[in-house]
């Protein structure tokens, strides 16, 4: 009994802080981080991805595509294939839910992405973003295929 206690007031604890954040967070400060995805947004391509890189993306950065593909700041910005096909498709962002704690802030959301006006994936996304230096700075990003997506096309067979 006493390590339940224990546990629950470790639990109280840990997590009241957290709840004490979200409740206090600005429209100002939530304007700033979704200033700072909409940025990052229209700059992860391959027209704009070097210099974003260079200013707003932060040296440790870390992602998890919904592909499978896990690369850090370098790897990302070398992949060029992919940054070509961001630039291809326009993508409608939704449900979006900004938290924030310290300088740590969490955007969660949903976008669908269009090729030539055909709505082809939907994802499930997690942006983070760290204020350095009185900045925000995009430092991680996980994304998921979402149930809700269509169904990949066809594979051509051989």
């Amino acid at each position: 009994m006493n390590g339940f206690k224990l546990l629950l007031i470790l639990c109280v604890i840990l997590f009241s802080p957290i709840s004490y954040a979200q409740k206090n967070v600005s429209e100002s400060l939530k304007k700033e981080l979704e200033d700072a995805e909409t940025k990052m947004f229209q700059n992860v391509n391959f027209t704009h991805a070097n210099s974003y890189f260079k200013t707003d993306v932060s040296d440790d950065f870390f992602t998890i595509n919904a592909d499978g593909v896990v690369a850090n700041k370098e790897q990302s910005l070398a992949d060029t294939e992919r940054l070509k096909m961001f630039e291809m498709g326009t993508t409608k962002f939704f449900d979006k839910k900004i938290r924030v704690y310290g300088n740590v802030g969490i955007i969660n959301g949903r976008g669908q992405v269009f090729f030539d006006g055909k709505y082809v994936v939907e994802f499930l996304y997690t942006a983070i973003f760290v204020r350095e230096k009185g900045k925000w700075m995009y430092t991680s990003w996980q994304g998921t295929i979402s149930k809700d997506s269509p169904p990949p096309p066809p594979m051509p067979k051989n």
